[in-house]
């Protein structure tokens, strides 16, 4: 018996390539440090305490006699608008004044010569001595 070859060709079938797995890159976030400033010291001595000289005192007009920065946030306190308004509309601001010339307390004065109104003179007042 004869066998027949038939001529077929063997057909290949094409190699199967794994498909690469794609991995995403990972993002790393650097830390950036913010630099802060620094506070600087307070000092330690407050000028609201400090009193001037009798000679020096504060003659609040119709009202009391202030011969420190405590005293003078007690007479705002208790003073009129008017009396408030006496001092501060004519020549310039008597309070600021004061405070700077017999004290020496220039950041009370500046914030004095800014106050629209008594209330607001010693909400400064209370920000500039933190014994208040």
């Amino acid at each position: 018996m004869t066998t027949k070859k038939t001529s077929t060709q063997a057909t290949k079938a094409p190699k199967k390539v794994a498909a690469k797995k794609v991995v995403a890159k990972k993002v790393v976030k650097k830390v950036v440090k913010k630099t802060t400033a620094k506070a600087l010291p307070v000092k330690s001595t407050c000028v609201c305490q400090k009193a001037c000289a009798p000679t020096q005192a504060f003659w609040v007009n119709n009202g009391p006699v202030v011969t420190s920065v405590e005293d003078l946030v007690k007479a705002l306190k208790e003073m009129s608008d008017e009396q408030y308004a006496y001092h501060t509309k004519r020549e310039g601001n008597d309070f600021a004044k004061w405070v700077q010339d017999c004290l020496g307390d220039s950041a009370s004065a500046t914030g004095l010569k800014n106050a629209r109104t008594r209330v607001g003179a010693v909400r400064i007042l209370a920000k500039t001595c933190a014994c208040l």
